[in-house]
């Protein structure tokens, strides 16, 4: 017997983001502390010019990759746990979960650095020092305002992020020009503890890996006629995606780094308090909370509570579910441990997940050619099925790409990721197109996959957030 679900695409109302919306998301979700944090894990290790070549290259690498993978959701309004089904099986597809491990751990270290920066400036003022009562706190109200949906992330991002990025442009000054080398000073700070090149590259590269993945979450809102080519229907994920991601990692990375060099602090709040001191540190409180609230709710959250939603929505579980689920595990997950190792934690996400967009690809493009049969996405024997709902080829290349990265951490992200889409291309040409031809020859492109009409709202999820 066939088994069906209802079939989830954004309808025209919920595309709701145009050029300038993408812009600040991604303005808002690259200022955060974990950004700063990685900025100021480079100072003393590797020359300023180096970290920005390594920022430049490893995010353009990634929008790349983001605007590529997120093309089925501008096209056919579906999100990655669904997506993923066409590469490896209606039950394999689950593998998705491996994207929720990363950002619900995400979620729960950008909640810490939040707890953290409330906690300073409470002690400031009050002098009362409690920093997992505002972990708590700080946790819920974002809960909250993740479960109140996708035009509320836009609205908190389109505030958010112009402030952050004027804000940390000011903080970069007031350091630099407070300084007596000044720009040169900070420029040529000695090296102590040399970090190669490569492995900075690797950072950069795996900091987005977790949203490289789930971009389509994100691009099945973007305003577009979906009918058109790839590079109409990608208008606002190109232009506004791709020059937002690297400027606002070269902007907010570098506050990190001159704050490191000079205050020895990564943390704005630390930053502003041991240059100014007094009620200024409350500006530094303001900046962490719109940075943290501006990543952690759509980049760790919101995704987190769609992979959920997605893979287990045959078990009743809503988005709102998944929202809840995921922000309580996060809290769990003793996130300062995490922060001690940043620059292992990094990496180990890098192999974890980025054979996941290899994969994805590789499939989409190459063997499907940017086709797929939306119904057969959420029909159990349909024509994802293959071996009993999972695809042996996409396991197999996502194991060898696991263990590739593994064995070369430092290079985790660029190892993983070729190895995965090699094996996965090689293995479909050689083995699945002659046992499961039906499941990557799709010549019955699905009619409603471009723009799903009103009428069809009932059927959709995103259309009740």
């Amino acid at each position: 017997m066939t088994r069906k679900l209802a079939i989830e695409q954004t309808t025209n109302k919920d595309r709701i983001f145009s050029i300038p919306d993408f812009v600040w998301l991604w303005f808002g979700m690259t200022a955060q502390m974990g950004v700063f944090n990685l900025g100021a894990s480079f100072a003393f290790k590797i020359p300023f010019y180096e970290v920005m070549a390594a920022v430049l290259l490893g995010n353009f690498i990634v929008s790349i990759v983001l605007v590529l993978n997120g093309d089925p959701g501008s096209k056919y309004g579906i999100k990655f746990a669904v997506f993923l089904r066409a590469a490896f099986g209606y039950l394999g597809g689950k593998i998705a979960l491996v994207r929720a491990i990363g950002a619900t751990c995400w979620f729960g270290i950008q909640t810490y650095f939040g707890a953290v920066a409330i906690n300073l400036a409470v002690k400031y003022v009050f002098e009362y020092d409690n920093w997992p009562l505002f972990f708590i706190l700080f946790g819920i109200a974002q809960i909250l305002l993740c479960l109140m949906g996708i035009k509320w992330i836009k609205w908190l991002q389109n505030l958010a992020a112009p402030a952050l990025f004027l804000l940390s442009l000011w903080i970069i000054y007031f350091l630099v020009s407070g300084s007596e080398g000044g720009w040169s000073e900070f420029a040529n700070a000695d090296i102590r503890s040399p970090l190669p090149f490569w492995a900075a590259l690797t950072a950069n590269l795996s900091y987005w890996v977790t949203v490289a993945i789930n971009i389509s979450d994100f691009t099945r809102h973007i305003k577009n006629d979906c009918r058109k080519s790839f590079f109409s229907r990608n208008k606002v994920s190109i232009i506004g995606q791709l020059p937002a991601v690297t400027v606002g990692m070269v902007v907010f990375v570098t506050v990190g780094m001159v704050g490191a060099v000079f205050t020895g602090n990564g943390n704005p709040v630390e930053i502003i308090n041991s240059s100014l001191g007094g009620a200024w540190v409350l500006l530094g409180l303001f900046i962490i909370l719109l940075a943290q609230l501006s990543t952690n709710v759509p980049a760790n959250l919101f995704a987190t509570a769609n992979v959920i939603s997605g893979c287990f929505a045959r078990q009743g579980v809503t988005y709102k579910h998944g929202v809840l689920i995921a922000g309580v595990i996060g809290m769990l997950t003793m996130p300062w441990y995490l922060v001690e190792h940043f620059l292992v934690y990094l990496p180990f996400i890098g192999a974890l997940l980025a054979p996941l967009p290899g994969i994805m690809m590789t499939d989409y493009f190459l063997i499907r050619k940017a086709r797929l049969s939306v119904k057969d996405l959420f029909d159990w024997d349909g024509k994802y099925s293959y071996w009993k709902g999972i695809n042996p080829a996409a396991i197999i290349a996502y194991v060898a790409g696991l263990v590739a990265g593994l064995s070369y951490l430092r290079l985790s992200w660029l190892i993983a990721l070729p190895v995965a889409l090699i094996i996965y291309y090689v293995l479909t040409k050689i083995w699945i197109q002659k046992s499961w031809p039906h499941s990557v020859t799709e010549t019955d492109e699905e009619a409603v996959c471009m723009v799903v009409e009103e009428d069809a709202a009932s059927d959709s999820i995103s259309s009740k957030l």
